[in-house]
């Protein structure tokens, strides 16, 4: 029958075996075991509530009380203790969950056989960058006489560009933080020999040092406030096959030696910008438009927080508790895996790829 099914909708059973490899009820508890500092579950398990989230994530229903009381078989608990076990779940259990599942994501791609061309030959490629969740709906009453409302959480996510997988997340629950103060969290994570791709919001200089500790690269947009020393002049500009223009030179930032890659498009870009400066400390071997590359293909992370939230249920604002809402977040992210799975999957069926031809709706 299994097989019968696989040949007449292969896509369908792809898809539903994912979502049970990846939100089986023994691996999610055995994941809050392992991960959560407060281990309470009483008559509430983790996957249980887990799986009514999910349903509310992947727009099943439409909330997650929805969710609940269109469950005729789920757990014997009341509402109240439901959402009290959802804004109880620690952003170290969601952040593990996308993390174990995108390593497991990405075994599997493996075995697909499904190449992408790399972004810089040789080292592995890692886009960083912040979301911050949607404001809540002014459920807590604290909130309830506040003009605005609350922002449950941001978070910063890390995508591997080379399996399309967003590999990493370091949630928190102040949504007003500085996105920089989570870079202690992403630099415990770098190995030796990535390259570290971001926007001038994290062109610090602890964190251009924290990657060159580690043996890694940074690809950062440099930040006005960066103190850096000039060291050479400007380069002869380089013209590249899509109109732009690219030349280096040389700078120094805390006593170490970076090459600042100016990008000039052939028009200003939305912020008005006639020109980008990414700073790297890649080695000399990899040429000025080899360094510029990577770095004008960073957006493609911002058009996966953009799917997130148009197709997936990601900010779910009626979860005003910020563990809760970045719970959901972090589901999301593992839903969206799972899809990009599922796209290489059939780019490796077709004598072509497709999947850029295929909606993403």
């Amino acid at each position: 029958m299994i097989d019968h099914l696989c040949k007449k909708m292969p896509m369908s059973c792809l898809l539903r075996g994912l979502l049970e490899r990846c939100f089986s009820a023994e691996r999610l508890d055995r994941l809050f075991e392992s991960n959560a500092q407060e281990r309470y579950t009483r008559n509430l398990l983790f996957s249980a509530a887990c799986d009514l989230l999910l349903l509310a994530v992947l727009r099943v229903h439409p909330s997650v009380h929805a969710a609940y009381q269109g469950r005729e078989d789920g757990p014997n608990v009341s509402a109240s203790a439901l959402y009290d076990k959802l804004k109880g779940v620690e952003t170290g259990v969601s952040a593990a969950l996308v993390r174990e599942t995108a390593r497991d994501l990405a075994q599997t791609r493996g075995e697909l056989g499904v190449r992408r061309e790399p972004w810089l030959p040789g080292h592995a490629v890692r886009i960083l960058d912040g979301n911050c969740l949607e404001a809540g709906e002014r459920r807590l009453r604290v909130h309830r006489g506040v003009g605005g409302a609350a922002l449950p959480g941001k978070s910063l996510v890390a995508a591997d560009p080379q399996r399309g997988l967003l590999a990493d997340v370091f949630p928190c629950g102040g949504g007003h933080a500085q996105g920089r103060s989570l870079l202690h969290a992403v630099l415990a994570t770098v190995q030796a020999g990535e390259l570290w791709i971001a926007d001038r919001n994290f062109c610090t200089r602890g964190f251009l040092g924290g990657l060159h500790g580690r043996g890694a690269y940074g690809l950062l947009r440099l930040h006005g406030g960066l103190p850096c020393a000039e060291l050479a002049p400007w380069g002869d500009a380089v013209e590249t096959g899509d109109g732009q223009r690219v030349r280096e030179q040389a700078i120094e930032v805390e006593g170490r030696r970076y090459r600042r890659v100016r990008v000039e498009p052939a028009g200003p870009t939305r912020d008005g910008d006639w020109h980008i400066d990414p700073a790297t400390d890649l080695p000399e071997t990899v040429g000025a438009t080899a360094v510029a590359a990577p770095y004008r293909k960073r957006w493609t992370l911002e058009t996966a927080f953009q799917r997130l939230e148009k197709h997936l249920e990601s900010e779910i604002n009626t979860l005003a508790c910020p563990r809760a809402a970045l719970f959901g977040f972090c589901l999301a992210l593992v839903a969206y895996n799972i899809f990009q799975l599922a796209l290489a999957a059939m780019d490796g069926a077709q004598p072509e790829p497709v999947s850029q031809t295929v909606s993403a709706y």
